[in-house]
């Protein structure tokens, strides 16, 4: 079942991870559902080949089609993949449709022209370091971008069909799906899948295993918001993270933390009188230095603190 792409772990019975072997290319991570007298998968990763062997996967652990593939939100590394499911209905919340339909075909040379300026920016940070993990990490991405890079000319957009706001339920034969929407925070808007007979959650990028989230252009004061509802509401056992290696409930309080001192030691920044500059050259934020994708904490140091900035002068 493992293939170069992503590893099979069981999460519960009948719910699978595919989890992304790192440089592979496939980045995000999918799972697989099976309901009893249908197949459900979650996420469909970042390019067309993982996408394929995605859904063959699917197809050796259920003996059935996939029927629904549902897109957790619009991002490159959960929806590439989409293309390889042809005959599957896809379901995403409203605003993620929208976010689909509104980019419209594959613009490649403008996609690639994006990816020639992340692979430079990755060297000459590359350039400049000395740390074995984030050497390694940013290796892992180079490895990545350009594996998208050479699949972007046979990318095609496929926008989900059904859709809902707040909240869809799928009823199998063996267990059940509940689809949920708390609003966007990592991106524009999350969504989340939850199988109650098995305690398990597939959380899209809302919560990472040991892997740096990704905040610019989301709402991190809105994800720590949707991080506590998911808690109260929901009694979760497992996760299939977004990234990372599929684990227990004491993920979601990691991400809250990571959100929350990232929140405050930004603040601290912006409100410090120095330039940007002075904070980046301290690095990863002290306690995730040895989580995965550390280069996305510059990233995500940036555009909070330009952020913070902006309302400061308001």
């Amino acid at each position: 079942m493992n293939n170069k792409y992503f590893t099979i772990q069981q999460a519960a019975e009948g719910v699978w991870g595919a989890v992304s072997v790192p440089g592979s290319g496939s980045l995000g991570n999918a799972a697989i559902i099976d309901l009893g007298d249908l197949t459900v998968v979650v996420d469909t990763t970042n390019l067309p080949q993982s996408g394929a062997l995605l859904r063959h996967t699917a197809e050796q652990l259920t003996n059935k089609p996939v029927k629904y593939v549902v897109n957790t939100h619009f991002h490159g590394d959960h929806v590439n993949g989409n293309q390889e499911f042809r005959n599957s209905e896809f379901i995403s919340t409203v605003w993620t449709r929208d976010l689909l339909s509104d980019m419209g075909e594959v613009n490649v040379d403008f996609m690639q022209q994006n990816i020639r300026k992340l692979i430079a920016s990755l060297n000459a940070l590359r350039s400049q370091q000395s740390d074995p993990h984030m050497l390694t990490e940013i290796d892992y991405d180079l490895s990545v971008q350009r594996a998208l890079y050479d699949a972007i000319p046979s990318l095609c957009r496929v926008v989900p069909t059904i859709t809902f706001d707040d909240k869809l339920v799928i009823q199998g034969t063996k267990r059940t799906i509940e689809v949920f929407s708390y609003g966007g925070g990592h991106s524009l808007s999350d969504a989340v899948v939850y199988i109650p007979e098995e305690r398990t959650l597939i959380a899209g990028d809302l919560i990472t295993n040991k892997t740096i989230p990704v905040m610019p252009y989301g709402n991190p004061y809105a994800w720590i918001r949707i991080l506590k509802r998911i808690q109260k509401d929901l009694k979760i056992d497992t996760i299939v993270p977004g990234h990372g290696d599929v684990s227990n409930s004491d993920r979601i309080t990691d991400v809250m933390r990571f959100l929350e001192s990232t929140i405050a030691y930004v603040s601290r920044a912006a409100t410090s009188g120095q330039a940007e500059s002075c904070w980046l050259e301290q690095g990863v934020l002290e306690g995730y230095e040895d989580w995965h994708l550390p280069q996305y904490f510059r990233w995500n140091f940036r555009w909070l603190f330009n952020s913070m900035l902006v309302q400061n002068n308001r």
